[in-house]
């Protein structure tokens, strides 16, 4: 399905949401359908949400997800977090009677049946306010006495009321409510016959009391056919939007002849959207989510189908055992279009602009990007996201399906030819690698130069029908040994029922629960002490519960799956789950507007992406620390003829200051510089003080804060017998390297527990008798031991690394022979 992710996200969202607060189910479980609920939907209206209520949850029941909700664990823990939510409302100072009304309505608004209504708006014109005709019903149970106090309450609060017109008692058939003008029209308000009814705007009040009061009187049309397309075991929620009205409202707003906004609304395929409808409920397992959007004629624009649908053989190439994963029909070349025709209605000049760049780009590169890039590939792609314990990065592959393939073949080919060139044989460049592989072509992407280092090596390979890329080559070439028949997402129970109910997808998503569920509770765990510190900040005792037992909830831990179907005149969404994550737990499908990528990076990155990327960006700070380092080196040796020594020394010999503080005027901090007495110890009582005054350049990124701030450097020179930087007071000439300047040491990034006051005289000692004595075990969280060397480079030592190459590495005239890496 082509999908325009930005704009089909705010739709998705106005319909979803009415199944439940940012896609999280409400009235789960529900109670069942109450006949008054039901009859307060209009016949026509802008919008409408129907909500059941919440039941008891079943410790008995079938369900997974009610069975859950039932354990004393999960509804103590879920009782507890919503006190401390509720602790938020005392950052509005708002006074206590009005508090306690406001939370009174909130409550029941979420756990009573209610049904919120607006049956018509217009906005707002020169010379009159904006026309709304809307309502709100709440079953007021054993709450009566509490709600209709409450609901008093704040319409005092109203805004805009004229002083000299208080609210009076009024009858409308036979309901006594309260009532009072506004800028909007009357407000009515109160309790009726088991419910709580406010109103807003000329009839409002009276159409509400009409509907509910006629017990024959037949549901909408439009309900109607909700229900009968979407059917829910058990219903939860029904949320209902006038596509058609909110269009025409855009037609008339200030954009009201606007010819752009026309071709906008044709060219994307909005003009023809009719309604969205949402449902939530519950089926014999889980928690069920329909969307649909209708259309007035056939989806066109961005809403056309993209394809054929997903078949068989697209899900039995996706490993049973995957994390997430999506397939799908995405036409691309359709999409580019489309996508230009959109901009061109908004701003022609701007599409000019991009359609030029993409002359451009088939000038430089000699091929057209939909003509040979995106046609030959076709509209079959997959997403999988395999699981990857204790990795630092996601087993993620894409899969695309071929339609052309001996196109496609020759741009790859085009492609590969610019990439070589790109690349070269400089070993700052990336590099591409040709693995064989059971009569296939690896192609490896390694960025590991001395100016650029990536924590992984993208990979792909382009066979008969399909085109794959991975993060790894170890992924790739478990993608491609898999045989017929071996477990495939056809197998999953949750797949196969959803496919047997609704078959002809143009998108199946499937989501494992458990590691997402796994990484919330940690985040949830560690997120706890910032929250109450961030609490108390603004005067709040907030303190979030411990979590339930993790053997409450795996048990809902069931696969939760999401397809999309293209019929005539509509598009469907379903979302089955057990585990009711709202739009984290929407089976690969419903996250972040259905984007296809965006699940599986989501879910494979949540815990240990962030780790992994600070990890990568303190390892390339530091490298860049130590090319600065080397860089100063260097000048130093052109200003001097020789490299700065190890220590800035007395008349005697003695070492006073570190090498690091002779080299501060070509880092462009003479001042510094100049302010250091160097003819003093670097803890003199002038001296010590400009130990907290560090140069960035030396401090360690994957050190804690107060280290750096202390003044404590990793960065070091190696001392000792035969190293370069033998004798503290006389620093070596570039001609003493007779190794190479490529293969000798001359500055180390040492393990954070040998970090030294970056004034002191005091380095890495080498002990030629047991060259890895002191060489530490590389913390893979800090970058592990970095070596620069003379020539400039910097580059990674293996913690492994056989004690004879550090050896050499050490020794600028030991006579070995080195391969450089």
């Amino acid at each position: 399905m082509v999908v325009n992710i930005g704009l089909v996200t705010v739709l998705i969202i106005l319909a979803a949401s009415g199944g439940g607060l940012l896609g999280l189910p409400l009235s789960i479980p529900p109670l069942p359908p109450d006949p008054v609920i039901a009859r307060a939907a209009p016949d026509d209206c802008l919008l409408h949400l129907a909500l059941e209520g919440v039941a008891a949850p079943d410790s008995g029941s079938a369900n997974l997800t009610e069975r859950m909700l039932a354990d004393d664990e999960v509804r103590e823990f879920l009782a507890a977090l919503g006190r401390e939510a509720l602790k938020a409302r005392q950052m509005a100072n708002l006074p206590p009677a009005i508090e306690a009304a406001a939370t009174t309505l909130v409550t029941a608004l979420f756990t009573r049946p209610a049904a919120i209504t607006i049956e018509r708006f217009a906005p707002p014109a020169p010379g009159r306010p904006p026309e709304i005709v809307a309502s709100v019903l709440i079953r007021t149970g054993d709450r009566e006495a509490a709600l209709a106090e409450a609901a008093d309450t704040l319409a005092a609060l109203m805004p805009g009321i004229p002083v000299d017109q208080p609210a009076a008692k009024v009858t409308l058939g036979t309901a006594r409510l309260w009532r009072m003008p506004t800028p909007l029209g009357p407000f009515s308000w109160g309790v009726h016959e088991g419910s709580l009814i406010a109103a807003i705007g000329a009839e409002a009040a009276e159409s509400l009391l009409e509907r509910i009061a006629d017990q024959g009187r037949p549901a909408p049309a439009w309900k109607t056919a909700a229900r009968d397309r979407m059917a829910v075991a058990r219903p939860a929620t029904l949320a209902y939007l006038d596509a058609a009205a909110v269009v025409r409202l855009m037609k008339a707003g200030p954009a009201s002849g606007d010819d752009r906004l026309e071709a906008i609304l044709d060219a994307s395929g909005l003009e023809d959207l009719a309604s969205l409808v949402a449902a939530t409920g519950m089926d014999r397992e889980g928690v069920v989510t329909d969307l649909r959007l209708a259309f007035q004629g056939p989806p066109t624009g961005h809403f056309a189908p993209g394809g054929e649908g997903i078949g068989a053989e697209q899900l039995a190439r996706v490993p049973a055992d995957a994390v997430v994963a999506q397939a799908w029909s995405l036409d691309l070349a359709r999409l580019l279009v489309t996508t230009l025709d959109v901009i061109d209605a908004a701003d022609p000049t701007a599409a000019a602009g991009i359609r030029s760049g993409l002359e451009r780009f088939r000038a430089v590169v000699g091929f057209d990007l939909e003509e040979h890039l995106l046609r030959p590939l076709g509209p079959d792609w997959t997403v999988v996201a395999l699981p990857a314990p204790g990795a630092l990065l996601p087993n993620l592959a894409v899969m695309a399906g071929l339609e052309d393939r001996e196109t496609f073949a020759t741009t790859h080919k085009a492609l590969l030819e610019l990439l070589r060139k790109l690349t070269g044989d400089d070993r700052s460049r990336p590099t591409i690698t040709e693995i064989p592989y059971r009569g296939q072509t690896i192609y490896m992407l390694a960025v590991d130069g001395p100016d650029l280092a990536l924590p992984f090596s993208p990979a792909w390979c382009l066979t008969e029908d399909r085109l794959i890329v991975t993060l790894s080559p170890q992924l790739l070439k478990t993608l491609l040994a898999r045989a017929d028949g071996d477990p495939s997402l056809l197998d999953v129970p949750e797949v196969k029922r959803a496919l047997a109910e609704h078959a002809e997808a143009d998108l199946v998503g499937v989501l494992d629960p458990q590691p997402l569920l796994a990484s919330l509770c940690s985040v949830y765990e560690l997120a706890s002490p910032f929250v109450r510190q961030a609490a108390a900040g603004s005067g709040l005792n907030v303190t979030l519960p411990t979590l339930p037992r993790m053997t409450a909830l795996m048990p809902s831990a069931r696969p939760s799956v999401t397809v999309i179907r293209h019929e005539p005149e509509s598009i469907a969404v379903r979302t089955t789950a057990a585990l009711p994550l709202g739009p984290l737990g929407g089976g690969g499908g419903a996250i972040l507007g259905l984007s296809p990528a965006a699940t599986p990076v989501m879910i494979s990155l949540l815990v240990p992406a962030v780790q992994s990327a600070r990890e990568a960006a303190r390892r390339a700070q530091t490298m860049n620390n130590m090319k600065q380092v080397l860089l100063a080196m260097h000048n130093y040796h052109d200003a001097h003829g020789r490299f700065s020594s190890q220590a800035i020394c007395d008349a005697q010999g003695k070492p006073l200051l570190s090498w690091r503080v002779a080299l501060l005027p070509f880092f462009g901090v003479q001042n510094l510089y100049d302010e250091f007495r160097l003819d003093e110890p670097w803890d003199s009582p002038h001296n010590r003080p400009l130990v907290d005054r560090m140069p960035t350049v030396w401090a360690d990124p994957s050190a804690d804060a107060v280290a750096n701030r202390a003044g404590f450097t990793t960065l070091q020179v190696i001392t000792g017998t035969s190293t370069p930087f033998a004798t503290p007071g006389d620093g070596p000439e570039l001609r003493d390297i007779l190794d190479g300047s490529s293969k000798t040491l001359a500055i180390l990034r040492v393990m954070p527990n040998k970090a030294v006051p970056w004034t002191k005289p005091e380095d890495y000692p080498f002990d030629p008798d047991e060259p890895l004595a002191g060489f530490g075990q590389p913390d893979p969280r800090s970058g592990g031991v970095l070596g620069g060397f003379f020539d400039g480079s910097v580059r990674g030592l293996p913690a492994d690394i056989d004690a004879e190459l550090f050896r050499a590495y050490v020794t600028p005239a030991g006579g070995e022979t080195i391969e450089v890496p």
